[in-house]
């Protein structure tokens, strides 16, 4: 096995959101056998050159579900290879809808990521999982006047609630608009470009360091995952995966609290 291809949360990550002792021998091991390590992650590229400098190798990212593609070395971003940012039509589009829903919007770019929170009093403002956004809240607004007047673009809009049934009719108006989004966890709807996801820009990362499908292997357990699995020579699902994620691939490893992830690299050693 060349090439692992490995998403963040819930797979090579904690539930505390740490990387387990075990995980991080498993992969530095990988790499210093010759192993490609990629980051596959709903996160902005922040988190994962963070992930990087935790586990002291070089790799490549795939950030922002696909949307962002980087050679990372040393924890800092090296060379960015790809990027598919957001027409500003559907970022218009989606803040309209999340507003009518009152469903807080991250939008995230290189620099930073952009929050509305549109009803402070159900928006999940203090949670954990907002440590990975480098978050600078903003209004409609203002927002929208930097896409008209300073030309910024956004790689990954993400909407969060902790109610489900407003994300469940928010994906619907998508639908609608003929918006594609995915699930990256169950509080957590995500819309990138047309066509990228974890699939494409693994396909993509492939045929640029000249890796046969066949000689990578991917890890993960969200909806957002689905694609990179289908595409990876070898699919493994976290035994904390969804449903259809476990459906999807074609074998199971113990869960991310239990470095699942080395369970299965250590096979390679």
């Amino acid at each position: 096995m060349k090439l692992a291809t490995i998403d963040l949360d819930g797979t090579l990550l904690n539930a505390q959101g740490e990387i387990p002792e075990e995980n991080l021998e498993a992969l530095r091991r990988f790499d210093a056998q010759g192993g490609i390590v990629v980051l596959a992650t709903g996160r902005s590229i922040h988190s994962a050159t963070e992930a990087f400098a935790k586990l002291a190798i070089n790799g490549y990212t795939l950030a922002s579900n696909g949307a962002y593609a980087a050679r990372i070395e040393q924890g800092e971003i090296a060379e960015v290879l790809n990027g598919f940012t957001i027409p500003s039509a559907v970022v218009e589009t989606t803040f309209a809808l999340a507003k009518e829903k009152q469903v807080t919007v991250v939008a995230s770019r290189a620099e930073q990521d952009d929050r509305i929170v549109f009803d402070p009093a159900s928006a999940e403002v203090n949670s954990p999982y907002y440590a990975q956004f480098k978050l600078a809240d903003t209004s409609p607004k203002e927002l929208i006047g930097h896409l008209k007047n300073t030309g910024i673009r956004y790689f990954k809009l993400a909407f969060n609630s902790p109610d489900t049934t407003k994300l469940a009719a928010l994906r619907s108006a998508f639908n609608v608009k003929k918006i594609t989004s995915t699930y990256s966890a169950k509080y957590w709807l995500e819309v990138m470009a047309d066509d990228v996801n974890k699939g494409t820009a693994l396909n993509f990362l492939l045929d640029y360091l000249k890796i046969s499908q066949s000689e990578s292997i991917a890890f993960g357990d969200q909806e957002n995952d689905l694609e990179m699995l289908q595409f990876a020579g070898t699919s493994v699902a976290m035994e904390n995966a969804i449903p259809l994620i476990k459906q999807t691939a074609a074998q199971t490893t113990s869960s991310n609290d239990e470095a699942g992830v080395a369970a299965v690299i250590n096979t390679y050693l």
